[in-house]
């Protein structure tokens, strides 16, 4: 089972990160564009686990003491790549996110997950493998702030079902 944990948000905030991606492809239109049922922001990747590491997982949920916040993602970026670029949304280093985050990380570690050792970088993945028209300026995203409420922690499977990229939560707090 390929599993990450998640801040998940309401259709409200969806709907303006597909603004966000709408103004990405006016000025894009190569890319493989995140599917609006699957914008997340992730806080720990836990890679491939069997299902018998459900309940550890749930545990350091638990023991990570979630409280609800609110970002606000007002910044683009992008990650360079070879076959076309990674762009995102980010809220910056939020204190309340940064400090969740290593609580989270803490207690998966605590229980024997192995977590990724680059930097958490929090964002919204928008969209991969996108090519900008030569000469083509980056776009401005998003057009404004968008108020991201997240009122859970979610542990999400993400597994191909007839070929699309399909995140399912197993467990939240």
């Amino acid at each position: 089972m390929r599993l990450f944990i998640a801040l998940n948000f309401p259709k409200s905030t969806v709907e303006s990160l597909v603004r966000a991606q709408e103004a990405l492809r006016r000025a894009a239109p190569r890319g493989n564009y995140s599917r609006r049922e699957n914008l997340h922001l992730t806080l720990a990747f836990l890679g491939e686990q069997e299902r018998g590491r459900l309940a550890a997982a749930e545990e350091a949920m638990d023991a990570a003491r979630f409280s609800p916040l609110t970002l606000t993602f007002d910044r683009a970026g992008r990650f360079k790549n070879r076959g076309g670029d990674i762009w995102w949304l980010s809220c910056g280093e939020a204190p309340e996110l940064m400090a969740l985050q290593r609580r989270i990380s803490a207690e998966l570690a605590s229980r024997g997950f192995t977590l990724e050792e680059r930097r958490f970088v929090p964002h919204i993945t928008l969209a991969r493998q996108v090519i900008l028209p030569p000469g083509a300026a980056a776009p401005a995203l998003p057009e404004s702030p968008v108020t991201a409420p997240a009122g859970r922690m979610s542990l999400m499977l993400s597994e191909r079902i007839d070929g699309r990229l399909t995140y399912t939560e197993l467990y939240h707090t």
